[in-house]
């Protein structure tokens, strides 16, 4: 086997190596972009889970003041067993 032999196969071997590299930045980029994809979908649906709930805590508070109100206004407050009673 001559040099040149030896550089053809040298050669050959390189743009092998070359186009796997190719390939592997390829799938690596895939697979980020994927990653990436999924927490940006897991961020909004945690911010809209997350906005439910204070929405609904926050209506069932007002629920709780009103009906406290209501309560104290019909003036049978004393009447309501404890554990019906608001936790302050």
């Amino acid at each position: 086997m001559g040099i040149k032999d030896e550089l053809a196969n040298m050669r050959k071997a390189m743009e092998s190596m070359t186009s796997e590299l190719h390939e592997t930045n390829m799938a690596i980029r895939e697979s980020l972009k994927l990653t990436s994809d999924t927490i940006k979908e897991m961020s909004q649906n945690f911010s809209v889970t997350l906005e439910n709930t204070l929405k609904t805590m926050q209506d069932m508070k007002i629920q709780m003041d009103i009906r406290d109100t209501i309560i104290k206004s019909l003036g049978i407050e004393g009447m309501i067993p404890d554990f019906l009673k608001k936790k302050k």
